[in-house]
């Protein structure tokens, strides 16, 4: 008999356990802004076009593009970062090669933490070939 209460005691840890890593996940809740970008602009290996869009975190650091239209749809990952934000807004940053912007990272509070994107496979030839970057930053707001 020890050994079935033992054996039921287990079972129901290893469901307690499940249970909380799963709570979690569904409490997230998503952040969204708006963004105005003024120029075309990378995210990922995707161009986008000038415009209004809804950038939208989903779980587990994903970033969804939404033209104000609805034309346009992009997911990209995301890393969780660091870096300063100065104007203490929501903001976009992106890193301009010539006439080429890539999105290079997000801050949807006006705190420190952002989302940085990974470098595109076309930024990454960018910066072999020398081609100096500078940041552009366009402040964000939170969408309604």
């Amino acid at each position: 008999m020890p050994s079935v209460l033992r054996l039921l005691l287990l079972g129901l840890i290893g469901v307690s356990s499940f249970a909380i890593a799963i709570v979690p996940a569904h409490a997230q809740t998503t952040d969204q802004i708006l963004i105005d970008v003024p120029f075309d602009f990378v995210v990922g290996n995707a161009t986008l076009k000038a415009g209004v869009y809804e950038v939208q975190e989903q779980q587990s650091g994903i970033l969804t593009f939404t033209s104000h239209d609805g034309q346009q749809r992009r997911f990209t990952f995301t890393i969780p970062g660091e870096s300063h934000n100065d104007s203490r807004q929501p903001e976009a940053v992106f890193v301009r090669y010539g006439n080429e912007s890539f999105l290079s990272k997000v801050f949807l509070s006006g705190d420190n933490e952002c989302l940085v994107l990974p470098r595109s496979s076309r930024e990454k030839v960018l910066i072999q070939k020398k081609a100096s970057g500078e940041e552009v930053s366009l402040l964000i707001q939170p969408a309604h």
